[in-house]
């Protein structure tokens, strides 16, 4: 049973981690790869930096500038982004919101999620991915699980030739 607020948000956000549950947030531990592409940098919100996606439908919150997770462990946490549109209106579901944490604070996370690690990355193909995400400009950001190669920068390595030595 996919949550609810997924469901609102079929055109983003779809792949079979969604089907895991019904919260209103889904946790995993990931290695972040480079995803500044995509994200246009809001700046430090009081001790957070903000990024929105270019479709203007996903929010990244973290407490380092995008540019300082590239390659690093963190825990991540998937929900509805609500945004009021009009004074006195209730919050409406708008997006979605990542949530990046340092991989230190990871009470939320339960016992078998501790032991997963998952990667993010920038795609245009996702045919592997847990989790896909519409970030725009015909970018999908997906989550893979980890037994793919990938390089700090969140490509996958071709086979046979090293990241340094590929070929263009």
């Amino acid at each position: 049973m996919t949550p609810e607020w997924t469901s609102q948000l079929k055109h983003l956000i779809s792949g079979p981690l969604l089907e895991s549950g019904d919260r209103q947030s889904i946790c995993f531990r990931a290695i972040l790869g480079d995803l500044r592409s995509r994200f246009i940098p809001k700046g430090q919100i009081g001790r957070g930096y903000r990024a929105i996606a270019r479709n203007g439908r996903v929010l990244l919150a973290s407490m380092q500038p995008l540019d300082q997770l590239i390659g690093r462990e963190a825990d991540i946490r998937l929900q509805a982004w609500r945004k009021v549109i009009l004074p006195g209106e209730e919050p409406e579901i708008f997006g979605v919101l990542i949530c990046v944490q340092g991989f230190e604070d990871s009470s939320y996370l339960n016992r078998s999620q501790k032991h997963e690690i998952f990667h993010v990355r920038l795609s245009d193909d996702a045919a592997s991915a847990e989790i896909t995400l519409d970030v725009g400009g015909g970018s999908t950001l997906v989550l893979e699980k980890e037994n793919h190669e990938i390089h700090e920068s969140g490509e996958k390595k071709k086979s046979g030739l090293p990241f340094r030595a590929r070929r263009k």
